[in-house]
This record gives structure tokens, C-alpha cells and sequence, in this order.
């Protein structure tokens, strides 16, 4: 049975003993049966190690959401207002056997505790309000030899070159992925290539 790549979570969130090092490891079996939230977002999970800003803007996050759009035992996690206790809920939801996409549990585990496209950028994002987008812009209009553009690049350059262009299809588009959760596809990769600054 193939076994897909381990994720790390650091477990003193939740008060876990574990030998030196401090981190809890957690193996996905590759099985439609034993198929858990880990195993459907393994790439995605936030470490509980990560630095608190991550955390804290997750939390933030959780204190704008609707109750209604919560399961029960993460609206107390919202009125206690506690980033450990939203980091403890994440780890132990994580092992939580995965249902359907449509799932509340896992939908509120892959908007509050996972990375944001912005956060795995080897570079600085580009700000909205930056004056240079049409630097960025034209790297998408005239990319250089060798580089094809994604789907979705084709369809922003679409934008950039009709008759009534839209100057800021790349802008808009780049503010849509970054704050979407990360996954090591085609978007991210053009979000590092044509979000970034330099």
C-alpha cells in the first residue's frame, strides 16, 4: 500500500509527549477507506511550529467567520479567542476521517489551518497598491523564449492584449490566488513567477 509523504505538526499544541525533537509524526495511508483530513490536505496543513503571525492571522480569520458556518466545537475556539486553542483543534482535526468536499469540518479546516499561497512565495508578493504591475504584466504579454504560459496566464494575457485592454487583470487575479489556499499546482508556480516583486 503506498503511503504518501509524512506531514510534521508540532505537538505541543495539543500537549502531546513525544520523544526529542518535539514533533508528532502523522502517516497518511494512501487508502479511499482510511482517507483522513491530513491525507486529503497533506501539502496544505500549517505546522503548528510555524511562526505566530500565521497563526494569528488564521485567527483573525476565525473571528470575522459566521457561527453558522462553523462546527460546534470550533465556534468556542472563535468566542475563546485563543490562537493555541485554534492551533489544538487543527491538530486534532486533522486525523478526522475525511467525508466529502462538502464536508463543514473540512471546510473549516482548510480555511483555518492551512497555508495561503502567499505564504510558500520564495519571494516577497507584490503589493496591490505597487506602481510597477506593468513590469509584471508584461511578462505575461511578451514571456520570454521558451516559457508557456498556464491556462490561466493565457487567459490574463487575453485580458492585457484586447482591443479595451484590462490593465489590471494580472493585479486582480494575483489578489484572488494569494490569499487561496497553497497547493503546488500550476497557479502557485505562476504566482511566485508573476506576484512577486524583483
Amino acid at each position: 500500500m503506498a503511503i504518501k509523504p509524512s506531514i510534521l505538526i508540532f505537538s505541543a499544541a495539543a500537549g502531546v509527549s513525544v520523544p526529542a525533537g518535539g514533533y508528532f509524526l502523522f502517516k497518511g495511508l494512501n487508502s479511499s477507506n482510511n482517507k483522513t483530513l491530513k491525507d486529503k490536505l497533506w501539502e496544505s496543513l500549517m505546522l503548528a511550529s510555524d511562526s505566530s503571525d500565521k497563526w494569528d492571522e488564521r485567527k483573525k480569520i476565525l473571528e470575522s467567520a459566521s457561527p453558522e458556518s462553523l462546527v460546534e466545537d470550533l465556534r468556542r475556539v472563535k468566542e475563546n479567542k485563543s490562537t493555541e486553542e485554534l492551533k489544538s483543534w487543527c491538530l486534532s482535526n486533522a486525523s478526522v476521517k475525511f467525508t466529502d468536499d462538502k464536508d463543514r469540518r473540512y471546510l473549516n479546516v482548510k480555511a483555518y489551518c492551512t497555508y495561503k499561497v502567499k505564504d510558500k512565495l520564495s519571494k516577497a508578493a507584490r503589493e496591490q497598491g505597487d506602481n510597477d504591475w506593468a513590469t509584471a504584466s508584461n511578462k505575461v504579454k511578451n514571456p520570454v523564449s521558451g516559457v508557456t504560459l498556464s491556462d490561466a496566464m493565457e487567459k490574463v494575457k487575453t485580458e492585457l492584449t484586447k482591443n479595451n485592454p484590462n490593465n489590471d487583470a494580472l493585479k486582480n487575479w494575483c489578489k484572488d490566488v494569494l490569499d487561496s489556499m497553497y497547493e503546488n499546482n500550476s497557479n502557485f508556480r505562476d504566482a511566485n513567477s508573476y506576484c512577486t516583486k524583483g
